[in-house]
């Protein structure tokens, strides 16, 4: 009997032994199975991740090659016509363009504000917004007279380059306050010791066949031919190409460099005087797209602009443009709502410019 219990006690024993192995042997297989799990799983997450990388790379070859390319054929058109491939900063448009780009603004936006310096800068923020988005030209329409006129002044004397001001904008109260206004920076504004092809500059003497003109560089007044051209008065504004040492039309910058060169702004008594009397200077509008909550909607797929030589842009006041008298549907080619979604009751007007010039740029440079 007692060899019996012990024989029995160690085939006891050797079992547990035997499965204490199996459930070590199960153990570590299960450990293995996890491990290589992790490791397939951890291989697949690299492999995507170099894939990531090897794609980025790629669009990143891309890119600065397709820089060179631009880079060089910039070259190539500054060693043409001695010009650097930045102007102020600014970069230079490849392509030369021959469209114009106007809008305009009602004076009796000045009403709204309560001071002088109020409204020089609601007066900056139109110049800005005009200076960012390419605007050749500006007409202040509208009544009151005095605002109109005080918008259009300060709106000049933002445009004129810094140089020249003190010849071609005089003491003026409505100026009073444009020191806390931003210089626009624009590429006709170059500095002093900047090459550039073109200069704006204003007549300080004048003779039989030659004048001076204040280009605003270290070493004085050009001395310019006048040819066969009439001679330009003193005090003049004019367009100076630098390297032929004559002046240009003010529009030579962009019709041939594609270079933006300011803006022009002229007054008008109403609406009609905006789009059938203007200047002989001043082309005819071809393409009007007047803007309004009421309008069609800019942001559906279907929208383009058709094609044009010359826009201009009509914005309204504090009641829109449907209160101004001059205002027909049928002088218009288009009728927009650049913001439909707005969060605001109102968007005020030198926030319609910025936002509706904004939104058009795109189609505008796809269809000039």
């Amino acid at each position: 009997d007692l060899l019996w219990r012990f024989s029995m006690r160690r085939r006891r024993r050797r079992s547990r032994a035997v499965l204490k192995v199996k459930q070590g042997v199960r153990y570590e297989q299960s450990c293995e199975l996890k491990v290589n799990y992790y490791r397939k799983k951890k291989e697949s997450h690299l492999l995507d991740l170099c894939q990531e990388q090897d794609e980025e790379d790629r669009k990143n070859r891309k890119h600065a090659l397709a820089e060179m390319k631009e880079t060089t054929k910039r070259r190539k058109i500054e060693k043409k016509n001695d010009i650097p491939l930045t102007l102020g900063g600014v970069r230079m448009h490849l392509r030369p363009r021959s469209c114009t780009v106007s809008i305009a603004v009602p004076g009796s936006i000045l009403q709204r504000a309560q001071s002088r310096e109020l409204k020089t800068l609601l007066a900056g923020q139109i110049g800005r917004a005009a200076a960012i988005c390419e605007i050749d030209e500006i007409v202040v329409y509208g009544e009151p007279a005095i605002e109109s006129t005080r918008l259009a002044r300060i709106l000049e004397y933002l445009e004129t380059p810094q140089y020249l001001r003190k010849t071609l904008c005089p003491v003026h109260t409505d100026l009073g306050a444009v020191g806390i206004l931003p210089p626009l920076d624009a590429p006709h504004h170059v500095r002093a010791t900047e090459p550039s092809r073109y200069r704006e500059g204003v007549v300080t003497n004048s003779s039989e066949n030659t004048f001076h003109v204040d280009v605003g560089i270290p070493s004085g007044d050009l001395c310019c031919t006048s040819g066969n051209k009439s001679q330009p008065k003193k005090g003049t504004r004019i367009t100076i190409d630098m390297q032929a040492q004559k002046p240009v039309a003010p529009s030579k910058p962009r019709t041939q460099l594609g270079l933006y060169w300011g803006y022009q702004t002229r007054i008008a008594v109403s609406l009609n005087e905006v789009l059938h009397h203007m200047p002989n200077s001043i082309p005819r509008y071809d393409l009007v797209i007047a803007t309004s909550e009421k309008g069609q909607s800019i942001q559906t797929n279907s929208f383009s602009l058709p094609p044009f030589h010359n826009l201009i842009v009509l914005f309204g006041g504090v009641d829109g443009l449907e209160a101004n008298p001059g205002h027909d549907l049928d002088k218009y080619s288009l009728w927009l709502n650049v913001c439909p979604n707005q969060g605001s009751r109102t968007i005020r007007t030198e926030e319609a410019v910025l936002l509706a010039m904004a939104k058009l740029q795109p189609h505008i440079v796809s269809s000039s």
